[in-house]
């Protein structure tokens, strides 16, 4: 990993978000007026009416701001791009400088690949088609831009995908990326992605299916666990193969040992993970490491905060 950049809630940059989990921050609040009005959702014990079952989340500020001229946009055409892929354009910018490479360095290093990992494409929700005026133009809701746009700005020539794996699209992008890298078809990578909550159909779906925690807290592996609380997030990572980055004396913030994906297949129901697949997976991507399992110190955990998807992490963990 030789550049990096990222946005999250209450954090403009990587510097404030590791300050803020070392000083632990707590980066949850309601959901701000400028993107609904919560009091017209939102239902409690003493309102069983409301379609939101919780008011709270992690928000990226100014996330409708976009820098149109700097990426040679016209700005009537910015309005249209999903804000999932001008954040993604704009971060994946910053991680290349953060490299100390410009464009130009990446046609000269060869092919470039560009991977981002979405999940929820919602603007379209916001189309203009009901407008009362002759400016009807419906809003363009196809994942295939955020990675299209940064390879377009960026003239990359690798490939250029959009994943959608839900929670695990960013680490399957990136899986993605050092796999081209491993078999040398590409010389570079930009991986990451990008998670807003932009309309309130999300806070709908997840209210409806009893994923959101109506306290507002993702109690991770605690028995009153009672879901999680979602949390916006875009961050793009360089990616060099290690020889490579070593040769051309690039900053190096870590290196992937490893990475294998999975399914659990099929379980008691759609939305239940399968501890025996999770260890399988966590085994192969030990094995593929060339690592043992005591020499890892730490694991960044789903934790889910839900009573069936915390036990099957443990579960698998510790077998």
């Amino acid at each position: 990993i030789v550049g990096l950049s990222g946005r999250y809630a209450k954090a403009d940059d990587i510097k404030q978000f590791w300050c803020n989990l070392r000083d632990g921050v707590d980066a949850i609040s309601e959901i701000p007026q400028q993107r609904w009005d919560w009091r017209e959702f939102y239902r409690d014990k003493n309102q069983p009416h409301g379609s939101h079952s919780s008011r709270w989340g992690g928000f990226i500020n100014d996330y409708d701001c976009f820098e149109t001229l700097f990426f040679n946009i016209a700005p009537r055409e910015a309005q249209f791009m999903d804000p999932h892929e001008r954040l993604f354009l704009q971060q994946a910018w910053q991680a290349l400088e953060d490299a100390g490479y410009t464009p130009k360095d990446l046609e000269r290093d060869g092919e470039a690949g560009v991977y981002a990992g979405v999940m929820y494409s919602e603007y379209q929700l916001f189309s203009r088609s009901e407008a009362a005026d002759d400016t009807r133009i419906g809003f363009v809701g196809n994942f295939a831009g955020v990675a299209n746009r940064v390879s377009y700005h960026l003239n990359c020539h690798g490939p250029s995908m959009t994943v959608d794996t839900m929670c695990s699209s960013s680490l399957s992008a990136i899986h993605l990326a050092c796999q081209d890298l491993q078999h040398a078809r590409i010389s570079v990578a930009l991986a990451g992605g990008v998670n807003l909550s932009l309309h309130p159909n999300k806070y709908s779906m997840l209210s409806g299916v009893g994923f959101i925690s109506p306290r507002g807290r993702c109690n991770s592996f605690f028995a009153e666990g009672d879901g999680y609380i979602p949390g916006e997030g875009v961050g793009v990572v360089v990616l060099k193969r290690l020889s490579d980055a070593l040769r051309d004396g690039d900053s190096i913030y870590g290196v992937i040992k490893s990475s294998v994906i999975n399914h659990g297949g099929k379980t008691q129901a759609y939305s239940i993970p399968n501890p025996n697949a999770q260890q399988r997976v966590i085994s192969q991507a030990i094995t593929k490491a060339g690592l043992s399992a005591d020499a890892i110190s730490y694991v960044e955990t789903h934790g889910t905060g839900t009573p069936l998807g915390d036990p099957n992490e443990i579960t698998s963990l510790c077998k």
